[in-house]
């Protein structure tokens, strides 16, 4: 237990460090801006199957909600959620080649037998591949949960 606080530690220190000097290096470029899209994707990581998306705010502030499930619905988690605000540091690169780096915090828990809600950090990428798909990644870190304290989502999106 011990072992795993200070892994999820490290993972979300490290994930913070990658992303916090692609956000200085994107707000020192006077063209870029921050991400003004929303999308609704799918995708999967350590809870299963999930569907994701991206609504902003405001020019920097997202709502990144997450519903996961794997399926298995004899156990106590039947359905996960996660519901952060982020906020979004301006795009690195240009058109189709854009990479849209975020950290937040929120809301997660589990709907089930045993149903709970914790606090979760979070810290990701969008990344624009085609005009209307987004691929993205998010690292969470719930610190006072009682397990699976580090989880992960990877997913493809639809813009609108």
């Amino acid at each position: 237990m011990k072992l795993s606080r200070i892994w999820a530690t490290l993972g979300l220190a490290a994930t913070v460090l990658l992303v916090v000097p692609f956000g200085a290096q994107a707000q020192s470029i006077r063209t870029a801006e921050a991400p003004d899209y929303n999308y609704v994707g799918i995708g999967g990581g350590d809870n299963g199957f999930s569907v994701n998306g991206k609504f902003s705010i405001s020019d920097n502030l997202s709502i990144r909600p997450e519903v996961a499930t794997d399926f298995n619905f004899d156990d106590s988690e039947v359905v996960s959620y996660l519901v952060p605000i982020t906020y979004d540091f301006n795009t690195i690169g240009q058109g189709r080649a854009a990479f849209n780096p975020f950290v937040g915090a929120g809301v997660s828990g589990d709907i089930g037998n045993d149903s709970n809600v914790d606090f979760t950090a979070v810290a990701g990428t969008d990344y624009r591949f085609a005009r209307n798909y987004v691929a993205n990644g998010t690292v969470k870190y719930s610190p006072f949960a009682d397990s699976n304290e580090v989880g992960f989502n990877l997913g493809v999106g639809y813009l609108f």
